[in-house]
């Protein structure tokens, strides 16, 4: 883990116990996906969906605040004022980064669903080897799928931080992980374990279930009477604590106490997290990159 991660760990953490507002910011965040993941907890079908579409647009703003938020904190104190100026101004550029995301996700999507659909002719015709080719790709567009995410990860910020334009903070977030592939790697790992360690109230309930024997089949629907057949789960999100969405629909036979308490959890989790991981996010760009000032400078010199 290269130093430069550890040290904004630090900074981070530090800058967090200085300006504990910075929660505020993450508990908006947590409000906003909550009905949503209590929807996905109960199984309910196809109105998370409809919920998502909905964070889908609120989330920029939120997302903005957040790191406006942060980089204030980082060089002092900071306020609410920051987190609703910063979402309003940035707002557009990055709804418009995030749907250049979204984008490219979707053109992985269409070639995993291409290539899952070549495999799945070619086995069922009995050519071994052809089946192998294809999962063979699907594995190597998986690891191009990780490495073109480890690569944007950062635009979020740049957006804010350097008042970039959705494209820029693209381009600008590729070109920034490169110069600092060992960093980001070791910012990356953090991010990760904490967030699957955020994620493991409601995720080790959800493995207890299971092995338990207590999911699936005719169990007693969350909401109500009637039963609820088991079946798999489906979810998205912006982070590791969206583990939650995962359980959706997942037949794990919740009641409505269970519903409500996991809801709970997942947004307090998501709560901490997304603060920590937006203000870690922001003191490592900051430390590793340049602004755009900087880079004018540099330029003209």
């Amino acid at each position: 883990m290269g130093m430069s991660a550890v040290q904004s760990l630090r900074t981070a953490t530090d800058t967090l116990s200085r300006s504990p507002i910075l929660f505020l910011g993450g508990l908006a965040y947590a409000l906003v996906v909550l009905p949503q993941r209590a929807l996905q907890l109960a199984g309910i079908p196809l109105a998370p969906a409809a919920l998502q579409l909905v964070t889908f647009f609120v989330t920029p703003f939120v997302v903005a605040g957040v790191v406006g938020m942060a980089r204030e904190a980082l060089d002092g104190d900071t306020s609410l004022g920051a987190f609703t100026a910063t979402g309003t101004d940035r707002y557009v550029d990055l709804l418009l980064a995030t749907l250049v995301e979204f984008g490219i996700q979707l053109a992985f999507g269409v070639a995993f669903l291409v290539l899952a659909l070549i495999a799945l002719v070619a086995g069922g015709g009995g050519a071994g080897t052809a089946a192998l080719v294809g999962a063979g790709l699907g594995i190597l567009l998986a690891v191009v799928y990780l490495a073109v995410l480890f690569l944007i990860q950062f635009y979020p910020v740049i957006v804010v931080v350097d008042d970039a334009g959705p494209v820029d903070a693209i381009t600008d977030s590729v070109a920034f992980v490169r110069a600092n592939v060992v960093s980001t790697l070791g910012y990356s790992v953090v991010t990760v374990v904490l967030g699957g360690l955020a994620a493991l109230p409601v995720s080790g309930f959800a493995a207890y279930r299971v092995l338990t024997g207590s999911t699936g089949g005719d169990t007693p629907g969350p909401i109500g009477g009637g039963m609820t057949p088991g079946g798999p789960g489906a979810g998205s999100g912006a982070g590791a604590p969206q583990m939650a969405d995962l359980l959706g629909g997942a037949g794990l036979g919740l009641s409505t106490p269970e519903v409500v308490a996991l809801a709970l959890v997942s947004a307090a989790t998501t709560t901490l997290f997304f603060a920590f991981r937006q203000t870690y996010a922001t003191a490592f760009y900051r430390r590793n990159g340049r602004s755009v000032e900087e880079r004018v400078l540099g330029d003209e010199v």
